[in-house]
């Protein structure tokens, strides 16, 4: 089935490993693709968080795409990166617009929780395929 070329191709599946949750996602050239990442704002209220490229380092982001401060995005490598996801209820996933080959690879998203070795940490990976697109229902997941 062909769709418009703005179409997201998403294929999430879901990994847990002791410290950090791993999401694999498949998009196609040319379209926007939403990296998911949220905490509980609610109880946590709103914390600074980033998103950066490869693994997850002991503190930070490896090669930093995208900051925020909990309230408004306080840095980015570009502007394709964006968190259009609402902060305030802890929705802090990654958009890429247009995506390209190039884009493929590990993201991380660390949200900075007050105390020692408390920050949460999501890894994932992103896959940037040419061709046929298809729609398939995404599922984004809330780590506490």
């Amino acid at each position: 089935l062909t769709e418009l070329h703005t179409t997201l191709t998403l294929f999430i599946i879901r990994m847990k490993q002791c410290c950090v949750s791993t999401l694999d996602v498949i998009a196609t050239v040319g379209t926007d693709a939403t990296l998911s990442c949220s905490y509980d704002a609610q109880y946590y209220g709103r914390l600074s968080v980033c998103w950066g490229r490869g693994a997850i380092p002991n503190s930070g982001c490896a090669d930093e795409v995208i900051k925020s401060d909990g309230t408004s995005v306080t840095s980015r490598l570009s502007e394709r990166y964006q968190l259009i996801g609402d902060l305030g209820s802890g929705d802090v996933s990654l958009t890429i617009t247009q995506v390209e080959e190039s884009d493929s690879g590990m993201y991380g998203c660390r949200v900075e929780i007050p105390g020692w070795f408390n920050d949460q940490k999501q890894q994932l990976t992103l896959t940037v395929v040419a061709g046929e697109t298809h729609r398939h229902e995404a599922t984004s997941y809330q780590l506490k």
